[in-house]
């Protein structure tokens, strides 16, 4: 036995107001005709449908229903599709079971989870079926499960191509100790070689289990380097008037004041302003970076259910520009580079 909520209709939309939450209907089933939720009952089962795994319960309850949100706005011309959604922080929940409850409702593409290391369970869960993972561990790619957070590969990518662009030949590397800091240090050098760049002269890393901003803002100004890429806002970026500060966008966006006159690599368009004043007036909060994912994943599954088309192979644009998604590299994206002033984004591209 196990629980599960049907995203019953956007007419919930229309009844909530921008500061209520949209109400969820459980229904608990042991079979898959056992359904003992009204709304259920007298709906007629559709063609295919799309399943949500995202944390509704626990810590990470807000994370799960902010994504929600973005998919329920992106099912506005779902006619023939059913949607579902497994809580995947309900430790009540028989994993081995979903497969049989799902095996005949047409299963064509999975949104979630959210971390890697459930993205790998239910990745192996359903081996046929495709896998959108909001996880940005490219690990995890594979044959039908797919990495699709916003890459740090693809960011730093990015900003040390603009920074070769710009001329800028020497970088202070400040990171924490730990997993995070040795995932990102591991693809900086791998950057930085591309451009024939060597520790040294050329760039220089500090590693670090605390530092105070006074430290390392006064380290920086007495690098002699061009510019300085960390992940913690550890530096008073106003005293740094001759260098330029790199970081990644997730920490830069979510406490813009603190990282004002930041670089970083992001993506904007029109399409993502209106997702954002949609969200908005609908929900009354700021939609998060895993919001405006769930919202482009939620409509390139529908469109592979639509033009009967592989999700893999193909080229989209969305919220967050150009992306496509390959069977060996996962889901990439082009992104700008933006530095942030007075808490908005200027493009520098």
């Amino acid at each position: 036995m196990y629980q599960f909520i049907r995203l019953l209709s956007l007419v919930l939309l229309a009844s909530c107001s921008p500061s209520k939450d949209i109400h969820y209907e459980k229904s608990i089933t042991a079979h898959e005709d056992d359904l003992i939720d009204p709304y259920l009952k007298v709906t007629k089962q559709r063609n295919n449908s799309i399943l949500l795994l995202l944390p509704i319960s626990g810590r990470n309850e807000s994370i799960g229903r902010g994504i929600l949100n973005a998919c329920f706005l992106a099912t506005d011309d779902s006619h023939d599709i059913d949607f579902y959604v497994v809580d995947t922080d309900d430790t009540s929940i028989e994993k081995h079971a979903l497969y049989d409850q799902f095996r005949n409702k047409r299963l064509r593409a999975i949104i979630g989870p959210v971390f890697s290391n459930k993205t790998k369970q239910y990745g192996a869960l359903f081996p046929q079926i495709p896998v959108l993972s909001f996880s940005n561990n490219l690990g995890i790619n594979g044959d039908h499960v797919f990495a699709c957070g916003l890459s740090l590969q693809d960011e730093i990518r990015a900003l040390f191509s603009y920074a070769h662009k710009q001329n800028i030949d020497s970088f202070l590397i400040i990171l924490p100790n730990g997993e995070l800091g040795n995932q990102v240090l591991e693809i900086i050098n791998s950057e930085l070689k591309k451009y024939g760049l060597c520790e040294g002269d050329d760039f220089e890393i500090i590693r670090y289990t605390s530092m105070s901003m006074e430290a390392a803002t006064k380290y920086a100004k007495n690098s002699n380097k061009k510019a300085v890429f960390v992940i913690n806002p550890i530096l008073n970026i106003n005293q740094l008037e001759d260098m330029i500060v790199f970081t990644i966008s997730s920490v830069a966006l979510s406490n813009k004041e603190a990282w004002d006159d930041a670089v970083f690599a992001f993506s904007d368009n029109s399409e993502q302003q209106d997702f954002v004043q949609k969200y908005q007036s609908i929900f009354g909060t700021q939609p998060t970076i895993l919001d405006i994912i769930a919202y482009d994943l939620m409509k390139i599954a529908k469109n592979s259910i639509n033009s009967e088309k592989s999700i893999a192979g193909s080229d989209y644009d969305g919220c967050l520009g150009e992306f496509s998604i390959s069977k060996k590299s996962g889901l990439t994206r082009k992104l700008q580079v933006f530095r942030l002033k007075n808490s908005e984004k200027i493009d520098l591209e």
